[in-house]
């Protein structure tokens, strides 16, 4: 991985363990989910996708001209403004 291709900034991680990510990176990702791992000493951001197909088949009718994937992203939204 080449650092000097990617964009790098600092942030400060409060005493709850808490970051604030930099405004112009949030509309970049356009997302509120975040994948989060560990890679040696390393922090690792991702951004969660919605992967239509692992859901396919949990409505019990037809969604038919349903915007599924905007259902989607308003529930994992929803959840996420809920557990937080």
């Amino acid at each position: 991985m080449k650092w000097e291709n990617m964009e790098t900034e600092i942030v400060v991680m409060d005493d709850r363990g808490r970051i604030t990510i930099p405004k112009e990176i949030r509309e970049r990702i356009k997302t509120r989910m975040l994948k989060i791992r560990v890679e040696g000493d390393k922090i690792i951001l991702e951004p969660m996708e919605i992967d239509i197909d692992r859901y396919y088949g949990i409505f019990r009718k037809d969604p038919g001209d349903m915007d599924v994937d905007k259902v989607l992203r308003e529930s994992l939204s929803e959840l996420t403004r809920n557990d937080f």
